[in-house]
């Protein structure tokens, strides 16, 4: 340190280095004749450094030459800040100072974070506006200030950010805030325990307070004294003007809105909730938290959307008119500051009405209660099964204590359910929830990775031994010219393993092990392995590429022995769509409309049986759409068929890719419907149907996707109860199943969300899509899509049609 340094000759040293150290700015001031930091200087702008400094300090001894120099740097540095202010532009001495500094540090000149330092000084001694200035040069040198030393230099890296930090109000200035915490998060590794909040910390600072007064109606006369609303806490103490009583008494009925002024303690005291959660655990305030939320559902959902614009605009007018009334002196540079955006809430209760007709704002109270739901199911009894695996968890997040009973879990999943429903309607409504859903699935993991301790995610280098192996396995299955272990697309011959050898035996002789595969077969295959090309990357996209090689010449000879005609219509010999136009539906019955429909059956969920005889009976006219599941297959399902079994990662790669028009996660019924297989379809000439429940077809009709919407309607319950009974369903479980088809009925009846409601039958579900003033009309040759011109059939084929 400098006060180590007693002897003359030190005196001395810290003399001529402080000379040089002149020298040097002298040089930076002709090399870089600009008033800011940019460019920035390099060592080949002063000649080779170390030896200069050689001559001048003597024999190389580190901790006699950084006490030198840290010394005589000091010393500049208190002179330079001292009489030249940030905002002259002579202050580039110091951002000279800081780069030579730098090139010093990177040859281990000087103490690597004697930089830091300085910056620390500097800001400590510099307002909010002069601290602006100094970031803004530590994020243009962020790389190169990194890139070397970095263990001498994080912890005073970190202590300088936090410290600013502490300055900083997230409130007020969260931009700057968010600049300084991006600073850590790409200086730091990833993984780096620094910047994780390990003890579940809250910031129960940032206090929303609102009007607890209840308002006086005009015109009321004289003034009464009424006894306030109270309520009664654990510890028997009456508190007067509780919003928590206030949303038992506005949500007695739970389904009715409320007026802007009843509502307004109630959405307000939120967020309390939102700010500490863990007060939740609480079961009089959990309890107010659930009457609060679902009284600003209930009048949220009473809101229309289209009121969004104009509310915004009357918003943004009264708080112009506020501000030109504002009466605040405020200096030249802190002008950034006051037109800054400010995140708090305006808790007026005069503004209330127009912020709650805001559609950005109702969706920002509505995120912050979709994260506090997420924080709720982790502590329910799944989800501490999840963690029970964990040897050493982090109980400062865990919160072992607490655990949602099953009726609390069921409320909290259905509020999520309705507050998604709620965020997903209008026209971006299902783009937002997406993005919203995303970054709180990845939250999760960030959750769990807490919980865990933070193991290190980086993986440790490998040994030269492990990689020579590595490298010499390549070069021989490079070299290699052998038969793959597995080969592509080869079946499965693990049914050998069966004890019963006859059995086992007579499963060689299945069709679809020695007789031609349909054509149909590839298509989807090819398709899937396109995407794979699109979004994979490095190994497997090259594999995909390779596989749809493969499969395209499989398909070209299926296709050669009976349909040659069809190579005249390929263009590319990477799309061969043309083959697999069907040949079939020409002179096929189809309907005038040939959108795709959408099917909801009353009595079942995937697999009507109306659906299934409407396809047998013109199966060149229509094609039933096979959804994509994560499950394994059952006994007698065929791959591309019934559906599309898929790994885990590939539906989420998927879904992650928006290829679904509708999906659902949950569990063994987690299913997806993929976009790609309806066009596929309607490129063959077929009409696509797809088969689906409310939720499903809720999707797809958010999604903006053309199609029509068809319910069929439970017409004999009683059939539908032996079906049950038959399949070896419970007697709870058919009683359920019986209410929902009731349920489903009733809201068919009264709800214009379906174009058709027709009687479970196939003759009524086929006198639907026929009708359109017409029965029907024939495919012409070639018909690949809707939009081609079509030649009416004949008295024959509407004759078929009506039957």
């Amino acid at each position: 340190m400098p006060s180590a340094i007693a002897e003359s000759e030190s005196i001395a040293a810290v003399t001529a280095f402080g000379n040089f150290l002149e020298q040097l700015l002298a040089r930076a001031e002709s090399v870089k004749r600009t008033s800011s930091f940019e460019p920035p200087l390099d060592e080949s702008h002063f000649g080779n450094l170390q030896q200069q400094l050689g001559r001048l300090l003597g024999p190389d001894v580190h901790s006699r030459h950084f006490a030198v120099i840290e010394t005589a740097v000091r010393d500049t540095f208190g002179n330079l800040i001292a009489t030249i202010p940030i905002e002259s532009p002579a202050f580039v001495k110091v951002w000279n100072l800081f780069d030579i500094l730098s090139i010093l540090a990177d040859g281990e000149q000087c103490n690597a974070a004697l930089l830091f330092w300085l910056v620390e000084e500097l800001l400590d001694s510099q307002t909010l506006a002069g601290c602006r200035k100094v970031f803004d040069y530590l994020e243009s040198r962020r790389e190169r200030i990194t890139a070397k030393h970095w263990e001498a230099k994080r912890l005073v890296i970190l202590r300088t950010c936090n410290d600013l930090l502490r300055r900083l109000s997230r409130t007020l200035d969260p931009a700057f805030c968010g600049r300084v915490s991006i600073f850590l998060f790409q200086s730091f590794p990833l993984g780096d325990k620094s910047s994780v909040n390990l003890r579940g910390e809250y910031h129960i600072e940032n206090v929303t307070t609102f009007d607890q007064n209840i308002p006086v109606p005009d015109g009321s006369g004289d003034n009464m004294d009424v006894d306030a609303e109270t309520d009664i806490h654990a510890n028997g103490v009456r508190k007067a003007n509780d919003p928590r009583s206030a949303a038992k008494a506005g949500m007695s009925d739970g389904r009715k809105p409320l007026d802007p002024d009843a509502l307004y303690p109630i959405f307000w005291s939120l967020q309390e909730s939102f700010n500490q959660p863990k007060k939740l655990f609480e079961a009089p305030h959990f309890s107010a938290f659930k009457n609060g939320l679902e009284a600003t559902m209930a009048t949220f959902q009473s809101m229309k959307h289209e009121q969004a614009s104009r509310s915004k605009e009357k918003l943004e007018k009264h708080l112009d008119e506020t501000k030109r009334t504002m009466k605040r002196k405020r200096d030249e540079t802190d002008d950034e500051l006051a037109g800054a955006f400010n995140p708090k809430y305006l808790t007026s209760r005069d503004l209330f009405k127009l912020e709650i007709s805001d559609l950005a704002f109702r969706r920002n109270v509505l995120v912050q209660a979709l994260i506090v739901m997420e924080f709720l199911l982790s502590l329910s009894t799944r989800s501490k099964e999840k963690i029970a695996s964990i040897k050493q968890p982090n109980k400062a997040v865990t919160y072992a204590d607490h655990q949602l009973s099953g009726e609390d879990t069921k409320w909290v999943t259905d509020m999520k359910r309705s507050i998604a429903e709620y965020l997903k309607q209008g026209a971006e409504g299902p783009y937002f929830y997406r993005m919203v859903e995303t970054v709180l699935s990845r939250d999760k993991n960030w959750v769990r990775w807490k919980i865990e301790g933070c193991p290190s995610i980086e993986l440790p280098p490998i040994s030269p031994q492990t990689f020579i192996e590595a490298r010499d396995s390549i070069k021989r299955l490079a070299s290699n010219k052998r038969l793959r272990s597995a080969p592509l697309d080869s079946l499965s011959l693990s049914f050998l393993d069966d004890s019963d050898k006859v059995s086992a035996s007579g499963k060689f002789k299945a069709d679809e092990r020695y007789a031609v595969p349909e054509l149909s077969t590839w298509q989807e295959k090819i398709h899937d392995d396109d995407s794979l090309i699109e979004d994979g990357a490095g190994t497997e996209q090259a594999e995909a590429q390779e596989a749809k090689w493969s499969k395209t010449w499989r398909a070209l000879r299926i296709s050669s022995r009976y349909r040659l005609a069809t190579f005249d219509k390929i263009d590319r010999d990477d799309k061969i769509d043309a083959v697999f136009q069907d040949e079939a539906v020409v002179g096929a019955v189809l309907p005038e409309d040939r959108r795709p429909i959408v099917i909801v059956d009353a009595a079942s969920e995937n697999k009507s049986p109306v659906v299934n005889q409407l396809i047998a009976n013109h199966p060149n006219a229509f094609a039933k759409v096979p959804v994509h599941v994560t499950r394994k297959s059952a006994e007698g399902e065929v791959n591309g068929q019934d559906y599309h079994f898929i790994e885990a990662q590939s539906f989420d790669m998927m879904r992650d890719g928006d290829q679904f028009l509708e999906y659902s996660e949950d569990g063994d019924k987690t299913h997806g419907t993929n976009r790609r297989a309806v066009e596929d379809i309607r490129k063959t000439g077929r009409v696509p149907v797809l088969e689906m429940d409310r939720d499903g077809a809720q999707q797809v009709k958010d999604n903006g996707f053309d199609a029509r919407f068809i319910f069929l309607q439970l017409h004999t319950p009683q059939v539908m109860q032996d079906e049950l009974k038959q399949n070896g369903l419970s007697e709870e479980h058919i009683q359920k199943s019986l209410k929902l088809a009731a349920e489903l009925t009733e809201h068919s009846k009264t709800s214009d969300f379906y174009d058709t409601v027709v009687d479970n039958d196939v003759k009524a579900l086929e006198s639907v899509i026929f009708a359109s003033g017409s029965a029907g009309q024939a495919a012409e040759p070639d018909s690949a899509t809707e939009d081609r011109d079509h030649v009416p059939a004949g008295d024959g084929a509407k004759a078929d049609a009506a039957a």
